[in-house]
């Protein structure tokens, strides 16, 4: 009787064992399961976070520009129109750039730092906002920027020798004429520049391995036409870029009529 008991006891002690165990394991799981949804949200947050908190995108470019220090070479491209807002271009140099071989001064490493924001919309021809605004323009040890324009600074010539040049300008006048692009000039001699860009596509550029015109682009209507080219221009009629020149004032709004 007494071996009985002591079975029996055993058995009681085992069941009430196991269900402390039992009762601790739910409980277990139910912390995990806690713990699995405050894991998961918390990551839902970290993702949330990470997508509102992430930069803008960089798109950037290397250059290099030959040719001769004592000229400016052109750089044209084209901002995005409205459907991306607000386009940004970075134009920039590290000062000791080109410091190996050091071709505007020959006695310092510090060659030449250019730092030139601008913001954009367009071209002249578009339909949309249509500015560019300097925001940023910044150069030390040496100038390497000029003629920065939104309707990029070229000659003109006809395509069409029959017809007359578009809105009458003279042939081979030069001036901030290009419809069609946004343009700038850059210092050569053997110069490393960089823009940056939150839109895609490549910034063209003269890379300076002659002293030969580009040609942009052209156009032929009915009754005139015009082909707008770029020559590199000489350093004595560098036009420097202006904080004051604001783009906005050559745009201004002008109410719809009724």
């Amino acid at each position: 009787m007494a071996l009985e008991q002591d079975i029996a006891n055993l058995i009681q002690s085992t069941d009430a064992l196991t269900a402390v165990v039992d009762n601790k394991a739910q409980q277990l799981d139910n912390q995990m399961a806690a713990f699995d949804t405050r894991i998961a949200k918390k990551e839902q947050d970290v993702d949330k976070f990470i997508q509102e908190a992430m930069p803008e995108t960089r798109y950037v470019q290397d250059i290099f520009i030959g040719g001769s220090k004592d000229y400016f070479y052109p750089v044209w491209w084209r901002f995005p129109d409205n459907a991306a807002g607000v386009s940004k271009l970075t134009i920039a140099r590290q000062y000791s750039w080109n410091s190996d071989t050091k071709p505007l001064d020959p006695n310092r490493p510090h060659q030449a730092g250019l730092l030139l924001e601008l913001e954009g919309n367009a071209y002249a021809w578009n339909g949309d906002a249509n500015f560019m605004q300097i925001k940023r323009f910044h150069e030390r040890y040496n100038p390497t920027v000029s003629h920065v324009s939104f309707a990029a600074y070229t000659k003109v010539e006809k395509v069409d020798a029959d017809k007359p040049l578009y809105v009458g300008r003279d042939d081979g006048s030069v001036g901030a004429w290009c419809y069609r692009y946004n343009g700038m000039y850059l210092r050569g001699g053997g110069l490393k520049y960089r823009f940056i860009k939150n839109w895609k596509g490549d910034v063209s550029y003269h890379d300076g391995s002659d002293n030969l015109r580009r040609e942009l682009t052209e156009a032929s209507f009915a009754n005139s036409s015009v082909r707008w080219y770029a020559e590199p221009i000489p350093f004595e009629d560098r036009l420097a870029p202006t904080l004051s020149s604001i783009p906005y004032a050559n745009h201004p709004y002008t109410p719809p009529t009724a």
